[in-house]
């Protein structure tokens, strides 16, 4: 069951080792850089890099991935 809009979902977390950065799972098929998690709305909390809308961040994700998005460089 997915988490509805509002819910605290931790996509990844920082860590000291060979890796700096590991995924939960949770975040949208597809998405492997924490820049473009930032850019639709996730923002770190401490070590976790979290989002409290996680529908909205995986249509915004789908959207970015279409040929229809285009980045604003303002």
């Amino acid at each position: 069951m997915a988490p509805e809009s509002g819910a605290r979902v931790v996509l990844g977390r920082k860590e000291r080792g060979m890796v700096s950065f590991r995924w939960t799972g949770v975040e949208p098929s597809g998405l492997y850089e924490t820049e473009v998690a930032e850019e639709l709305g996730a923002r770190w909390e401490g070590d976790e890099l979290v989002t409290y809308d996680l529908p909205g961040m995986q249509e915004l994700y789908e959207y970015h991935q279409s040929d229809d998005y285009l980045i604003d460089n303002d």
